[in-house]
């Protein structure tokens, strides 16, 4: 199974989004690149995180190219600390991985 961590905008539509998506096995909500290992809604402001989904993917039926497509279609990755209607440094874009190698594809992109 591979992860993938995206943020673009608020976690519950960027998660209902990609729970339609055949090849993605499971989603789950929670915040990224802030200033602390931990925080809470009501302290986002202090540790700066994103609100962010980490997407797990079978990596056949899906893999990490049409992840990203699926991705941009949704967001605007020129859009700074918003999408949509959802203002604010919390619902900025970002990707995210804990795998090198997935790193150096999303910079090649």
């Amino acid at each position: 199974m591979k992860k993938i961590y995206l943020a673009g905008g608020c976690f519950w539509g960027v998660e209902a989004y990609f729970k339609d998506i055949k090849g993605v096995e499971d989603s789950l909500v929670g915040y990224a690149n802030g200033n602390s290992e931990k925080t809470t809604y009501e302290n986002l402001y202090q540790t700066d995180h994103a609100e962010t989904v980490e997407i797990s993917y079978d990596g056949k039926e899906e893999s990490l190219e049409r992840i990203l497509e699926y991705f941009y279609y949704i967001i605007d990755p020129f859009s700074i600390n918003k999408q949509g209607n959802d203002v604010g440094r919390q619902y900025r874009s970002g990707i995210f991985s804990k795998d090198e190698k997935d790193l150096n594809k999303v910079k090649d992109k």
